[in-house]
């Protein structure tokens, strides 16, 4: 698979949060992201063909600062 063309899906938990809280202060912060629709509840990112280092480095820091 050709780097140039990845992308991703990502799911997680923050500790102190639930995960609609996760994503509701990641919308605040004009961050999108989901709730998983599964038994067990995770929030949830996509990285997409478009999404680029610098992207995922601000979303990485502004998960950090929800904890």
């Amino acid at each position: 698979m050709d780097d140039e063309l990845s992308a991703g899906l990502v799911c997680f938990d923050v500790a102190t949060l639930g995960p609609q809280t996760v994503v509701d202060r990641l919308h605040e912060r004009k961050i999108i992201a989901t709730v998983t629709p599964y038994a067990t509840s995770y929030a949830r990112l996509a990285a997409g063909l478009l999404t680029n280092e610098e992207q995922v480095d601000r979303v990485v820091e502004e998960v950090r600062a929800l904890a």
